[in-house]
């Protein structure tokens, strides 16, 4: 059987050049699918390297976190303990200011106390002084009263209080008096 070839060469070579098109078109797309497979690859070669680079800040930073509470902790500590000492301190100060007030008080009631009076009983309270005592008359009473009004340490010397009981078989005179300490 003879063959006979009907059909143009023009036609021909469009034949021949569509099978070279298309392998043409699939090697380019293979190109760029490979291009973009190998970018989208690179990016996330990049990204998993940040979120290493990212986790180990983290981890630096949450060891610098505790770092930094065991500072905040000791810095408390010592604000607290300053405050203690200051508090301890002021607490010394404010008993050195008061601590002559007993020394001046008993110093000034043992000098100006005739030698027939006595005390009974001696109480201070914020400054306020009240003494309950005896004496065998009333004159020394007031003897020891207007001493105590003379001691510019005492203030407001009252006596309260002041009569004739019996202390076995002895007349005596019991008194009550109040005064203030200046400090």
């Amino acid at each position: 059987m003879v063959r006979i070839n009907l059909i143009s060469s023009e036609q021909a070579q469009l034949k021949r050049r569509k099978p070279l098109e298309i392998q043409n078109q699939l090697i380019i797309a293979s190109v760029g699918l490979s291009i973009l497979i190998l970018a989208l690859g690179m990016g996330w070669i990049i990204l998993d390297r940040r979120i290493a680079s990212l986790n180990t800040e983290i981890t630096a930073k949450l060891a610098e976190l505790e770092i930094l509470k065991a500072q905040v902790a000791e810095v408390e500590n010592y604000e607290r303990d300053k405050k203690m000492v200051s508090e301890r301190i002021m607490a010394i100060e404010e008993l050195r200011a008061h601590q002559t007030i007993p020394v001046q008080l008993l110093d000034g009631i043992s000098h100006g106390i005739p030698s027939r009076v006595w005390l009974v009983s001696l109480n201070e309270s914020g400054g306020k002084v009240d003494i309950h005592g005896k004496s065998m008359t009333n004159g020394e009473i007031v003897d020891f009263v207007n001493a105590l009004k003379k001691n510019p340490f005492f203030t407001g010397v009252e006596l309260i209080e002041s009569k004739q009981e019996k202390e076995m078989d002895v007349s005596v005179y019991s008194f009550k008096l109040v005064f203030s300490v200046v400090s």
